[in-house]
């Protein structure tokens, strides 16, 4: 009786302490979690089977001699893709991701220090890219900030290559994540011409973590808590994604084309469908301004009536057309120059259907390392020139020097297709609904 007294009392001993430690542990799990939101990561809601094990590969833009776009402030792109850079390898490390790091430390890749800075940024850029492709990540997410000489555009935005499906599909989900969490945002992923995106093996995002050439933006860049965020919804959209089963990678091989750079890599230009020009009256001409919606980087064609293109030669007429350009949007246009004011041609020859034009290393200033301004400078100067002059193709020079980059994005001296898509209507459509100029 006794004993079995005894074994009742230690049961119920035994379950209170049971009752008690689980309490204890909910307590502890409970307020441990009450703690700063950029020290724990919500493992639970994501996939780890399909996450842990991953190699991810983070590029913060520029660094070093570089310091990318500045805002008004004097706030550095630089500066804030490397504290967003290493606020994403805390977050993918902390579910078993091993992370690859391009810099830690404001640095770049140059290498030789009296270079000039059109050498600089072209070494660096290649470095990144053979570092990239050494490393066998499964993903390479390139942090950026965007620029535009005006100041009306905002919003975080992804960029991936068109040749790799996954790309795409990457972007999207990290896109989707950045306008979820971040809040108001109309833009979308978009494909573009990124050395880093084309000129790499596996699947590849560049993301544009907002406008530092909007004011409002640029505080918002400066602020650790905006940034934290960023790099949280980075890191979710890329959870995401690979959280999904995925079709095969479309094999690298498709990418490339053409020696570029001291490291042997081979680049593909892009291929886009043929393209019907628009039929053009003599004495018009076709210009390409960026249009001022916040939803995409885009074109607007605008019609201009300049009499003395019927009589002229194509080489006459395509420094005529590039004048027009730099003279930039009509007055009272709402569009926007792609290209500053000035002579910053410096050669220009017609081969065919081809065209090459040498532009000065100055025109850097006014893109101000913005992928933005990069992009669609370098396409206003394409698209103007291969409609007015039936051309298939451009290629730009610096200085008269091949593989060049004008703000550390994109590398010319490749053949250029034009890109009448980065707009709402097409080459062949441009005339029917371009603004009308008259001069």
């Amino acid at each position: 009786m006794v004993t079995k007294k005894k074994f009742f009392w230690l049961t119920i001993v035994w379950r209170r302490e049971y009752f008690f430690a689980i309490i204890f542990l909910f307590v502890c799990g409970f307020f441990g979690g009450v703690t700063r939101r950029w020290e724990t990561v919500d493992a639970p809601k994501l996939l780890p089977s399909a996450i842990a094990g991953k190699t991810i590969i983070i590029d913060a833009g520029h660094g070093g001699f570089d310091p990318g776009a500045v805002g008004r402030s004097g706030l550095e792109e630089k500066t804030v893709t490397l504290d967003i850079a290493k606020r994403l390898k805390r977050y993918f490390s902390r579910v078993g991701v091993y992370v690859i790091m391009t810099r830690e430390t404001d640095l770049d890749y140059s290498a030789i220090p009296e270079a000039g800075a059109l050498t600089k940024k072209r070494r660096d850029l290649l470095y990144r890219v053979r570092l990239a492709n050494e490393s066998n990540a499964d993903l390479l997410l390139s942090i950026h900030v965007n620029s535009f000489p005006q100041s009306i555009w905002s919003g975080a935005q992804c960029f991936y290559d068109s040749a790799m499906l996954e790309s795409k599909r990457l972007a999207e989900a990290i896109q989707d994540s950045l306008v979820t969490r971040l809040g108001p945002n109309r833009r979308k992923a978009q494909s573009a011409d990124y050395l880093i995106l084309k000129a790499t093996k596996m699947p590849s995002v560049t993301v544009e973590v907002g406008f530092i050439s909007n004011p409002r933006e640029e505080e918002l860049l400066a602020d650790p808590e905006y940034r934290e965020k960023l790099a949280e919804s980075i890191f979710y959209g890329t959870a995401a994604y690979l959280s999904q089963e995925t079709a095969p990678v479309a094999p690298a091989a498709t990418k490339r084309h053409g020696e570029f750079g001291e490291f042997g890599e081979r680049l593909t230009a892009k291929v886009y469908p043929e393209l019907t020009f628009p039929t053009l009256e003599p004495g018009t001409a076709c210009l390409y301004f960026a249009s001022p919606n916040n939803e995409e980087l885009s074109f607007m064609p605008e019609l201009r009536t300049l009499p003395e293109l019927a009589e002229k030669s194509r080489l006459t007429k395509a420094r005529v057309l590039l004048a027009e350009l730099a003279k930039g949007p009509g007055e009272g246009s709402a569009l926007l120059p792609c290209l500053p004011g000035g002579d910053w041609v410096q050669g220009l020859r017609l081969e065919g259907t081809r065209a090459v034009v040498d532009v000065r290393s100055e025109l850097g200033t006014f893109v101000n390392g913005g992928g933005a301004s990069e992009l669609l400078a370098i396409y206003s100067l394409v698209n103007t020139l291969a409609v007015n002059l039936n051309l298939n193709e451009v290629t730009i020079l610096v200085d008269g020097v091949k593989n060049a980059t004008l703000g550390g994005h994109f590398l010319l001296g490749e053949p250029m297709k034009p890109r009448p898509e980065l707009g709402p209507v097409g080459a062949e459509t441009a005339v029917e609904t371009a603004y009308e100029v008259r001069r």
